[in-house]
């Protein structure tokens, strides 16, 4: 009997060997749409060649790109062949079909040759992502790694997304981020597949792009003198300020071409214009007032005047930007636009008598159909704005950022408008993430990694017929509490890993278990990349109603960190392997002090301690 326990202890341990190398072997994130395994390794070695059969110049310069990339790590200088037959022991091929989607590829890999298969060099471009990502993690590394064994799995793979807008945006006017973080930014997305940067330039607390005809925006609002926060009167007294010139947005935007990244610009008008205001106070509804660049978070009541003037000043902005930004969407904004100052304006009133309204927020859609006129009609861009732009009518041929909510976006698609996916509850990597009473200040919500990856774009109540008109799906960075890049990494990954996986993948083909494990993996090349990532996904989180003041409290431990069990204690003494072990919901009483721990299943500890006293 003994020895039967024995073989089948044996037996269970070779089998989650097994599975353990398998994942090891293909962690590949986002989850491709379909991976068939293969025995054996294609070895990465000096004399492997890169070779394009197509004269497609793209895909030159992918497969050049590629090799760059390859040499930083290993050291080998690849060489990149165009259409001449070259024999090879070792060699990968990017082959130009007709018939596959935009973005799709195909791998075939086995122990001589790797072939990447793709009708576009953007679906090559992926073919070589992934190629990384099966690679050691240590391919991510800047400077040559030594004694790394350069590996390929073989196996075969095709693979392409299921929403074609996978987007993060960035807020670069609460914080400014130096030009070298946004490439950092940009090459991130672009390794996990996703294909758009939706860049926050502007806002009530700084402008920071350079427009040549109107030099103040930058002279005057790219500076607040200290930042004092929300509901506070105190400053920091450091002025805060940056701007990007236009040869810096031709730089990045070149970069992000490389990458295959779609750079959309924003502006936000009528509202959050503070620091325009401050430049150009003619812009203003009351324009004789004085306005200075917001120090201070939340909603600002100083708006843009419907006039010609403000028009022609918008048009002018928009028409520097196009030269610049290639994308076919431009962002407006037209979030959070109080009326009040439209309502007290003698001018304002008359026009609205003109328009036969009553109603203020119909400014705000006259904001909407002038610029959404002049950019298509000028520019051939579609106009994006957040889900306000909806409130008073909707102009079709814009594009809704749904973020509050499934609704708005429920009400766009109704009106045969696209939208894309971004709830705050999902999608506002500014939230907290681990310990809200710990962690440093954030926005209020609670938001971690399983839940971010749970989430899907198309609601369940949604008609499949609406299902076309959601674009994709979007993660935002608001940084009011984000002052810098390392907090922008913190707070941005590896939540938007997740959030990766959530554009690229059917609803069907995703698997928390399977992504978990996926991140081991992911977590080493992210250090190889210098991320400074949360480590929440290796620490035990406590789940519970902040706000409920009423004992015994409900608390829930989770952990994201795949096969390891919870062991906790209740008076505050550290756990061990042979504490209680977790398995439901604990009521726990004022006083109490909670610690808790994961734990494998071979005792070994994970992560840190985490605690707390209720």
């Amino acid at each position: 009997m003994r020895n039967q326990c024995v073989r089948l202890v044996a037996i269970v341990s070779m089998l989650m060997i097994s599975i353990s190398m398998g994942a090891q072997r293909y962690d590949i994130i986002p989850k491709p749409k379909k991976l068939i395994e293969r025995e054996g390794d294609f070895q990465l070695v000096r004399s492997t060649l890169l070779n394009v059969s197509t004269g497609d110049s793209a895909f030159i310069e992918v497969a050049r790109d590629f090799a760059r990339h390859l040499k930083t790590a290993t050291g080998y200088t690849i060489a990149v062949n165009n259409g001449k037959e070259v024999s090879s022991s070792s060699q990968i091929e990017f082959d130009k079909v007709d018939g596959m989607g935009e973005e799709a590829y195909s791998l075939s890999i086995s122990k001589r040759k790797i072939v990447i298969t793709s009708s576009t060099a953007h679906g090559a471009y992926y073919g070589v992502q992934t190629i990384c990502q099966l690679l050691p993690a240590e391919i991510y590394d800047k400077r040559v790694a030594k004694k790394v064994k350069w590996q390929i799995p073989c196996c075969e793979i095709q693979d392409e997304p299921r929403f074609e807008y996978r987007g993060m945006m960035l807020d670069c006017a609460r914080y400014f981020m130096p030009k070298e973080f946004v490439k950092k930014f940009i090459d991130l997305l672009s390794m996990h597949k996703q294909n758009v940067f939706h860049w926050h330039l502007t806002d009530d607390q700084g402008w920071r792009i350079e427009i040549k005809k109107y030099p103040k925006l930058t002279k005057v609002g790219s500076w607040r003198p200290e930042t004092t926060g929300y509901d506070t009167d105190r400053g920091d007294h450091t002025p805060h300020g940056g701007f990007y010139t236009q040869q810096d947005i031709r730089e990045i935007v070149e970069y992000a071409r490389h990458h295959f990244v779609t750079i959309v610009p924003e502006i936000e008008l009528p509202g959050h214009a503070t620091a325009a205001l401050a430049a150009y106070p003619e812009l203003a509804v009351f324009p004789d007032r004085h306005y200075e660049v917001a120090t201070g978070w939340g909603v600002k009541k100083d708006i843009m005047s419907p006039t010609v003037k403000t028009f022609q000043f918008l048009e002018d902005v928009f028409s520097e930007l196009f030269p610049l930004f290639p994308s076919p969407y431009y962002s407006i904004g037209g979030d959070e636009c109080p009326r009040d100052q439209w309502r007290e304006s003698p001018h304002c009133q008359d026009l609205m008598k003109i328009l036969g309204t009553e109603d203020a927020g119909d400014l705000q859609t006259l904001f909407v159909q002038h610029m959404d006129k002049f950019l298509r009609e000028k520019g051939g861009k579609r106009v994006i704005g957040w889900d306000e732009i909806l409130d008073n009518g909707a102009v079709p041929s814009t594009i809704v950022l749904s973020y509050r909510g499934h609704a708005p976006a429920g009400k766009a698609v109704w009106q045969n408008m696209n939208a894309v996916m971004c709830p705050n509850r999902w999608c506002y990597l500014d939230y907290y993430q681990e310990d809200t009473d710990k962690e440093p200040k954030a926005q209020g919500l609670f938001l971690p990694l399983r839940k971010v990856y749970n989430y899907f774009p198309i609601g369940d109540t949604l008609s499949q017929s609406r299902y076309k008109y959601i674009l994709g799906v979007q993660g935002c960075i608001w940084t009011e509490f984000i002052q810098n890049p390392t907090r922008v990494e913190y707070m941005g990954y590896p939540r938007a890993v997740a959030l990766s996986e959530v554009g690229w993948c059917d609803k069907g083909d995703k698997d928390w278990d399977s992504f978990s494990r996926r991140m081991l993996k992911e977590f080493h090349r992210l250090d190889m990349k210098e991320v400074a990532y949360s480590k929440a996904y290796f620490n035990v989180i406590f789940n519970y109603d902040h706000k409920q003041e009423v004992y015994p409290k409900k608390l829930e431990l989770t952990l994201d960190y795949p096969d390891t069990e919870i062991h906790y204690t209740t008076d505050g003494s550290h756990p061990t392997i042979h504490s209680p072990l977790y398995q439901a919901a604990l009521q726990v009483s004022k006083g109490v002090h909670i610690r808790a721990r994961g734990f494998r299943h071979s005792g070994e500890a994970v992560g840190v301690e985490v605690d707390k006293v209720f």
